[in-house]
């Protein structure tokens, strides 16, 4: 912003929306071979992103994130305890206000 735009109270124009920085260490692999930085980045992202929804229905564990991860019978008691308190807990947190 200009001096005269600070002087008289204009304000910066709003970022543009999806604004997102990237560190140079992970833009540089990215646009090593030319490809422009927006086209690499949308490429990664829909190549993962597909990779994991394979891995979701093919239901393999190790490649699966965790939270997507089915858990085998007997496990996961501490998760749903858990689970079961935060939900009573926003609950109660709901009331209040």
């Amino acid at each position: 912003m200009s001096f005269w735009g600070r002087l008289f109270g204009a304000r910066p124009p709003p970022p543009a929306p999806n604004n997102v920085v990237i560190a140079e260490d992970v833009a540089g692999p990215l646009t090593a071979d030319g490809t422009a930085l927006a086209a690499a980045v949308d490429s990664a992202l829909r190549s993962y992103l597909e990779a994991r929804a394979k891995a979701a229905a093919a239901r393999e564990p190790e490649r699966m994130p965790f939270w997507l991860r089915l858990e085998s019978a007997g496990e996961g008691r501490i998760e749903d305890d858990l689970r079961g308190r935060i939900m009573q807990r926003r609950a109660g947190e709901g009331g209040k206000t």
